[in-house]
């Protein structure tokens, strides 16, 4: 057997134990419905599984247990609110239910906390699922129904942790330092091969993807690290801050190889280069050989010694830019060098100088994206909500809450229709399978070993199928209607037209999901990438406009979110290549902006420059190469009328250089004409992605 077979094996023992627990302890203490406490179950083990393709790390299990639990606290406040408010009103009912389902999902979509994203999510479809339970079985019983959703989720969660606790737990921020050291090793190995010699713009691509590839890796651990261990709980601020800094070390790098190239279009480049790779490659070795190794003490580059040789201004500002960045990449590569050291040696005394303090949480950008998912799960509930009210149809309950669930569950996917499509295969056999196990299986059975047997044959079929991504939405929807179509809550009744009934709810909300999803549609990734572009223009005209001056880390905040999503929307090397060169231009705008006062009688009319180069940023819609090199020119005559002025500071005269370089790449320029294909296209408007 594999070592994944083995895997899903296992994943599949935990969660038939955790069912069965679940189920043995709900019977046991007669609550009201144990279908619950299993979905519960089921939810908490299966949906992280899709995701990940295979066990799921215990922090990812802890953080939606808890987080599934306050949300279900909330929601289940919520719907005994709404019915005790408007419980003999179906039409008012429809529209608070219906607002308090878009608010929900318009703070899921705009809060960059998963958890508490979580948290929303669960209180908005939550609150329907108690409300709606209560209409169709009786207002009567609203507070048992609330009372009884909580305490069996409540149950289901307690059962899934402590078996996936008990049961060789996988530990995701165990694997955390491991993939810090391999982050500072890649980061050394990339800058040496930067001063070792000039490389072709592919293979500096295919490293540049591979070192971001690192960052998302560590990224992805670094959240486990509060959940699954306190051990290392003071580290979160200086993990969090390494988060973006380590993006500014991926920029760093890039910015070096610009700046090494200028440098080595002089004649005497190599010459000048020289002392500053004599101090940096041992650092560099260092860290790349042995990243956990205890950091030396911090160090500045040398400045460089010119003596009493004639220098040319040009190739004086270049090795002062290469100087400056290769400082900045030592600075953060060996400030992870000590946060890689601390993690193995908490008691180290080199603790108390790492950072104390979080980044600031970045704004979001995306507000359209949440107002028109709000908009589309407001409108889909009020359309089948008086469709099921004036039908007089008994069982349209269950279709609202399907369609509630899903319209919150998938509404960060790229492609919601595809997924519901798959969990409409999934309900459909789960109806058809279920009937089996309802009215051949479940009346020739006596007692709760045949019971827990017989269950345990559609979860692990469910569970063995929800890793594999073709199948994934199947196998946890099959599971999941299964057990809400079974009423073991009561003793067996034959009861047929009850179940199809109860069935063919199940498939007409699905159906009413995935047509919302297919008839409003969210705007395609290109389309997001030309609307995140437009919101990155506006920052970075305020950035060269405005007199005041933001600080670094708020400002690198919002560009790790924005270069994050437009990473993830783009997904080529391309994109990759042009979001760094983004972040390193507004990072350029920045320094400059914080040296102007070193430029003497040249401030004023350099800020000026820059404040114009704002405004035409500002009001172009697009801008090709050819803008970006006139922008470039004039950033050059702005660096040769630099050079003559004896007394100004050559690091800052390289800033502007740099600035004008970066331009010259006309950074952008292919993101904008991915969304001007999106618009002319109408083909492409519809995704195809799938993403949790």
């Amino acid at each position: 057997m594999s070592r994944i077979t083995a895997d899903h094996g296992l994943l599949a023992l935990r969660t038939v134990l955790a069912v069965w627990l679940a189920l043995f302890l709900s019977m046991r203490l007669d609550l009201y419905q144990p279908a619950w406490a299993i979905l519960a179950v089921m939810i908490v083990t299966l949906q992280p599984v899709m995701f990940t393709g295979g066990t799921p790390p215990i922090g990812i299990i802890i953080g939606r247990s808890v987080a599934r639990l306050f949300g279900t606290l909330f929601g289940a406040i919520v719907g005994l609110v709404t019915i005790g408010l408007f419980g003999q009103q179906p039409m008012l009912y429809l529209l608070f239910s219906g607002a308090w389902l878009a608010f929900c999902l318009y703070w899921v979509i705009l809060e960059p906390d998963e958890y508490l994203a979580y948290v929303m999510m669960l209180s908005g479809y939550t609150s329907t699922l108690v409300s709606l339970t209560a209409i169709g079985t009786g207002v009567e019983d609203i507070w048992s129904i609330a009372v009884g959703r909580f305490s069996e989720t409540a149950l289901g969660i307690g059962c899934a942790l402590i078996v996936h606790v008990a049961i060789a737990p996988r530990y995701g921020s165990r694997a955390l330092p491991g993939a810090l050291s391999a982050l500072l090793s890649q980061a050394a190995g990339e800058t040496l091969a930067c001063l070792e010699s000039a490389r072709p713009r592919e293979r500096r691509d295919a490293e540049l993807k591979t070192l971001l590839n690192r960052h998302q890796q560590f990224e992805s651990l670094r959240g486990l690290t509060r959940l699954e261990t306190r051990r290392l709980s003071h580290f979160i601020p200086a993990l969090d801050r390494f988060a973006s800094d380590s993006l500014a070390l991926i920029t760093a790098v890039r910015e070096l190889e610009t700046a090494l190239d200028r440098l080595r279009e002089c004649d005497d480049g190599e010459h000048w280069l020289e002392p500053l790779k004599a101090q940096a490659i041992p650092r560099l070795r260092a860290i790349e050989s042995a990243p956990d190794a205890e950091p030396a003490e911090r160090q500045v580059l040398d400045v460089l010694d010119w003596g009493d040789e004639p220098v040319e201004p040009r190739t004086r500002a270049r090795a002062e830019l290469v100087r400056q960045r290769l400082g900045e990449v030592l600075s953060l590569a060996q400030h992870g060098q000590r946060l890689r050291h601390a993690l193995d040696d908490p008691a180290s005394t080199r603790v108390r100088t790492l950072p104390r303090n979080r980044r600031p949480r970045a704004n979001h950008n995306e507000h359209f994206v949440a107002r028109f998912n709000a908009f589309r799960v407001f409108i889909a509930f009020e359309a089948l909500g008086v469709f099921w009210i004036h039908s007089g149809w008994h069982s349209g309950y269950l279709a609202m809450m399907l369609l509630g669930v899903f319209t919150m569950l998938f509404a960060k996917a790229p492609n919601p229709a595809a997924v519901v499509y798959q969990f409409l295969w999934g309900t459909l056999s789960a109806v058809f399978f279920g009937g089996i196990l309802l009215f051949l299986v479940m009346p020739v059975i006596n007692g709760f070993p045949l019971l827990a047997i017989a269950l345990a044959v559609p979860v692990t079929i469910g569970t063995l199928m929800t890793p594999h991504l073709r199948w994934s939405a199947i196998g946890m929807s099959g599971a999941i209607t299964m057990m809400t179509l079974l009423n073991l809550h009561s003793t067996y009744n034959f009861s047929p037209a009850s179940y199809i009934n109860g069935g063919l709810a199940s498939v007409i909300g699905t159906i009413a999901a995935m047509l919302t999803y297919s008839l409003l549609r969210q705007r395609s990734p290109e389309e997001r990438i030309d609307t995140l572009m437009r919101a990155y223009w506006r920052g970075l005209g305020r950035l060269l406009r405005e007199p005041s001056l933001p600080n670094r880390a708020r400002l690198e905040s919002r560009l790790y979110d924005r270069l994050g999503r437009l990473i993830a929307l783009g997904g080529k090397d391309d994109t990759l290549r042009e979001a760094v060169d983004l972040h390193a231009l507004a990072l350029c705008v920045w320094r400059i902006r914080r040296l102007l006062h070193e430029l003497g009688p040249h401030r004023q009319a350099l800020a000026a420059w820059l404040a114009d180069i704002g405004e035409r940023l500002v009001a172009r819609p697009r801008h090709d190469p050819v803008v970006w090199r006139a922008l470039a020119d004039e950033g050059m005559a702005w660096v040769d009328t630099l050079y003559r002025e004896a007394n100004l500071p050559i690091a800052t005269i390289g800033e502007v250089a740099m600035l004008s370089h970066l331009m010259r790449q006309a950074p952008g320029a292919r993101l904008e004409a991915s969304g001007d294909s999106a618009t002319d296209n109408p083909a492409t408007h519809g995704e195809t992605s799938h993403a949790g």
